[in-house]
């Protein structure tokens, strides 16, 4: 049984809560997408699995609704607000580009002013966008959130709630470090590159390997700097870094001198091993190293493979189903 069957949700998507509907479909709700424009077969497959397309007016379809996503990137939607106030059992979802207007907004725009854009990419060139169309996935994400807190909520008090977002809000939030250091520093946070800055001092985030790339910073982690360094040892390979008292420094306030030079050390390490070797030790010892995988092999990935996340054309698949009375 999936975590949402019976639940009926009706979704006015223009882009923004989309994703959100397939997200709920794939937990098992009943999504019906009306008031659409023609969809193309690429944009089906990538935002409304799960979805049925229906003409019927929205008046009948809102007598059954247990949900409905609003979507509200480019045009105010006349006559919604009156019909959804009929029903006071819906879960009214409004998302609007901006936080209380309708504004229109792009996958561009929402990049470039929640400050996504601003932290991307190397410090001397211009700004980057994220790949694909992330801030509109970022914002249904946020939609089908508040939806399932909308359903948890009503079955508590027994009546339906409108629930307002922003795209721009969603896009935002999911710059979180940024934002945190602003309101509580008023520093704004700069293109940095392959580099994570503390301190005095920066480090390294992405590193050739083997076969492609990983991730891992050296942070002010004792325990994790001892167990890269003994593994490495092991390997003949730790350098001047088996002789350093991680418990005695903080990597943030070390010279950036002496950091490009142990870097260099772990550079030379990285660069002997294959990804699944290093993310095996990783595992193993504690290092918070991770494998930076090819978009071809995410359906393949162990991670995705144990939790069914993609079905057998590789395309997303349930996120959650019940099975023996457990949520997996």
């Amino acid at each position: 049984m999936k975590l949402l069957a019976g639940t009926r949700v009706v979704v006015l998507a223009d882009h923004l809560v989309d994703f959100g509907g397939s997200m709920l479909a794939r937990l098992g709700a009943d999504v019906l997408l009306a008031d659409a424009a023609p969809l193309t077969n690429a944009r089906k497959r990538a935002w409304h699995k799960g979805m049925s397309r229906t003409d019927a007016p929205l008046a009948d379809l809102l007598e059954s609704a247990d949900i409905l996503l609003d979507d509200r990137r480019s045009d105010a939607r006349g006559g919604v607000d009156a019909l959804a106030s009929l029903h006071p059992q819906l879960i009214h979802v409004v998302v609007t580009g901006f936080p209380d207007s309708d504004r229109p907004v792009t996958d561009l725009t929402l990049m470039a002013q929640s400050g996504l854009m601003h932290v991307t990419g190397q410090p001397d060139r211009p700004p980057l966008r994220l790949p694909g169309e992330q801030a509109y996935a970022l914002t249904g994400i946020q939609a089908a959130t508040a939806a399932l807190m909308g359903l948890r909520a009503r079955r508590a008090s027994g009546k339906g709630q409108r629930i307002t977002l922003s795209a721009l809000q969603s896009a935002a939030l999911a710059n979180y470090r940024e934002a945190v250091m602003y309101e509580h520093t008023g520093r704004i946070g700069m293109r940095q590159g392959n580099m994570l800055v503390r301190g005095s001092s920066g480090v390294r985030q992405i590193w050739p390997c083997k076969d492609g790339f990983v991730t891992w910073s050296m942070i002010d982690n004792p325990g994790m700097m001892r167990a890269l360094v003994r593994v490495m040892q092991a390997e003949g390979a730790a350098g001047e870094l088996a002789e350093i008292d991680w418990d005695a420094i903080l990597v943030a306030d070390t010279d950036q001198d002496v950091i490009d030079r142990w870097q260099a050390i772990v550079a030379e390490f990285f660069a002997r091993h294959d990804r699944k070797t290093l993310a095996d030790w990783s595992l193993e010892h504690g290092w918070g190293l991770s494998p930076i995988i090819k978009l071809t092999e995410v359906p393949d990935s162990p991670q995705m493979r144990a939790r069914g996340v993609f079905d057998d054309d590789g395309l997303p698949g349930p996120l959650f189903a019940v099975h023996e009375g457990r949520a997996s």
